[in-house]
């Protein structure tokens, strides 16, 4: 039994409660796109009527008309024009008398009746009466939809088989489908080859069909289907990517995105060594697009530069640049932001942490736009920059022309965004961001911000533990200070202390006197301690670990270079072995398939398995609809 119901390209339904947009039909199959989860769905043409009637398959709205029926419109004779308005006459009136029925003697006599009064002597019979009817109606009573399509005499194409037409089908799909991407010619080649095979062995003759036979069973395919065959999933995704604007309420600081990224420059020491490409971390204000906070350094993505970067966002600043507390921070899935310490933080704080769905930086595209401004207007300029690949580097030897060390590209940095990004135009916007954030400023309730003392709590962790000598020790680390020798007199014996140490920076501890109640300072028996995370602490005790070496200031300092550089060129070093591999096999393809041992010595002094990610307190995170298109957010317990 045929279809009741036509599916119109272009057309709007509801299918199970959500919106779809019909976007092609062939072989028997819808293929359907959400217009707001944007996920691909294929519906057999057999089910529409009766998902129609179960009320699953609601039509919304119909697609619009083609529009060289508009320009068709214009091109009409006379005659033809005489036509249309005679159709469009009949139609018109008809529906006015019958309310869209047709009851077919009533009809004809009508249609008499006015083809009379109009003076035309050959109006059209019922059955056209009827599809034209159905026509105007689907398509909103557009009179385009009256028009006649256009006919010209065209030789009928020859048909192949049907044997011939499964041959074709199959290659298409096992061969031209494939994520190597061959030439549509060799799989035509390569399918007609086939066929003259499967001739020399039987009497009846497959017919071979031409190149533009093959082609045109090519176009015929759904984009979209091709591309993700072809290119993947995420790449198919993309490039069929759509979607609506991020609302923003214009409320400063209403929301702010991060991001992290590895820098595309080499850096060097103080000795002039190449170390490796460092991390910067931003936050930026989405309303004025100002960068509130900033992380520079070597350390890898964690939670303490995650810190690092909210601290520097939150900090009090004489200079009245753009800072302050947002009320939503909307970051990707990496380790540094999904972790359940941000939560805490956040829930201590009090913002809302909003997680993009995973694979899509295009739900947090300004701070996405960001990165891409510095890259081009800045960071490809300077000396040792990688550019973005290795096309654009060219024979460029990034590690040879590296000649800057941390804090001279830290203060370049600082430089362009204060005294450039931060006070210019950016996109839609025609002030620049400074003077936007002038002028959204609420000066009777300015954004919430923070001395530096109150913000060195923002990342203490406490540990208990006994005074020796005058100091405090922690994973191989000691602390030393004036008021130490004298809280351990009053102590009695083995009595632990409260020490209270910052993640981002193990310069400085605080030490709690238990009988007054006082915090003594207490600062770092190495200069290895200042400016050195927790996390990349863990790291070189890992390492010293696996090397059976003692802990030392010096040795924890070659090992934390050696982390760095190892953790620079790790992405290099794979891509290098993979090459060489594939080197190894094309000019010996009878050897044996072994893993390749071409590691640089310095990244050989790093496990290449090194965690990366934090530990997640679940408990801190209620269940949530995982959906893979859209915003997950995370509902944080008040206490």
């Amino acid at each position: 039994m045929p279809n009741q119901h036509t599916v119109q390209i272009g057309a709007r339904y509801e299918l199970n409660g959500d919106l779809v947009e019909v976007i092609n039909q062939a072989n028997g199959r819808i293929f359907m796109r959400g217009v707001n989860h944007k996920g691909a769905l294929y519906l057999p043409e057999t089910e529409v009527d009766q998902l129609i009637r179960q009320g699953r398959f609601v039509p919304i709205s119909s697609a619009l008309m083609d529009q060289q029926k508009a320009l068709q419109l214009v091109r009409l004779d006379a005659a033809q024009r005489l036509k249309l308005d005679h159709m469009s006459y009949y139609i018109q009136n008809l529906i006015e008398m019958f309310h869209g029925s047709l009851p077919r003697k009533k009809t004809m006599a009508a249609v008499a009746i006015m083809a009379a009064d109009r003076g035309d002597p050959k109006p059209p019979k019922y059955t056209k009466l009827y599809e034209q009817m159905k026509l105007f109606l689907a398509n909103g009573k557009n009179t385009l939809a009256l028009v006649d399509h256009a006919t010209s005499k065209q030789l009928r194409p020859k048909r192949l088989s049907q044997e011939s037409l499964e041959v074709m089908q199959d290659y298409i799909r096992h061969h031209y489908l494939k994520t190597t991407k061959p030439p549509a010619l060799m799989v035509y080649k390569l399918f007609v080859a086939h066929l003259e095979e499967l001739n020399l062995h039987s009497d009846s003759k497959l017919d071979i069909p031409s190149p533009s036979t093959f082609y045109r069973a090519l176009e015929a395919l759904n984009s979209y289907d091709v591309d993700r065959a072809r290119l993947g999933a995420k790449a198919a995704a993309k490039k069929h990517g759509f979607g609506k604007g991020i609302h923003v309420p214009e409320r400063l600081l209403s929301r702010v995105e991060a991001d992290t990224q590895e820098v595309d420059v080499h850096l060097v020491g103080e000795d002039g060594i190449y170390i490796g490409r460092a991390y910067l971390t931003v936050l930026l204000e989405v309303l004025t697009s100002s960068v509130i906070g900033w992380s520079l350094s070597f350390t890898p993505p964690c939670f303490e530069k995650t810190a690092s970067a909210l601290s520097h966002a939150l900090r009090m600043r004489e200079d009245g640049s753009p800072a302050g507390l947002m009320e939503e921070l909307v970051v990707d899935n990496g380790p540094e932001f999904y972790n359940a310490s941000l939560l805490a933080l956040a829930n201590r704080l009090g913002f809302t942490v909003r997680f993009c769905s995973k694979g899509q930086p295009n739900q947090k595209p300004h701070v996405e736009s960001f990165f891409r401004t510095l890259n081009l207007q800045l960071i490809h300029g300077l000396n040792g920059t990688t550019k973005s690949n290795t096309t654009m580097r060219g024979d460029y030897d990034s590690e040879g022309e590296a000649v800057m060390t941390l804090d001279e590209f830290r203060a370049i940095v600082d430089d362009w965004i204060l005294n450039y990004y931060n006070k210019t135009s950016h996109g839609h916007r025609y002030l620049p961001a400074n003077v936007l954030w002038e002028r959204y400023m609420d000066k009777m309730n300015p954004p919430k911000v923070f001395t530096v003392e109150a913000l060195s709590f923002i990342c203490i962790s406490t540990h208990f533990c006994t005074i020796n000598r005058g100091r405090v020790r922690f994973k191989n680390l000691a602390w030393s200070g004036p008021g130490l020798p004298i809280i351990e007199n009053n102590l009695k014996t083995s009595q632990k202390v409260e020490v209270l140490y910052d993640r981002t920076d193990l310069g400085t501890v605080y030490v709690r006197d238990p009988s007054s109640g006082t915090f003594y300072q207490a600062d770092g028996v190495h200069s290895y301690q200042f400016g050195l995370s927790m996390y990349e602490h863990e790291l070189v005790q890992k390492k010293l670990k696996e090397e059976a070496k003692l802990f030392t200031g010096e040795e924890a300092r070659q090992t934390l270079r050696r982390i760095w550089q190892a953790l620079s060129e790790s992405t290099a070093n794979n891509a290098r072995r993979k090459r060489a591999h594939l080197r190894d096999v094309r000019n010996n393809p009878t050897q044996n398939i072994t893993a390749p041992n071409n590691l640089s010595d310095d990244a050989q002094h790093i496990n290449e398995h090194i965690e990366l990610a934090e530990e997640i307190d679940l408990e801190l995170i209620n269940d949530t609809l995982d959906d893979d298109d859209d915003y997950e957010t995370f509902e944080l317990p008040r206490k």
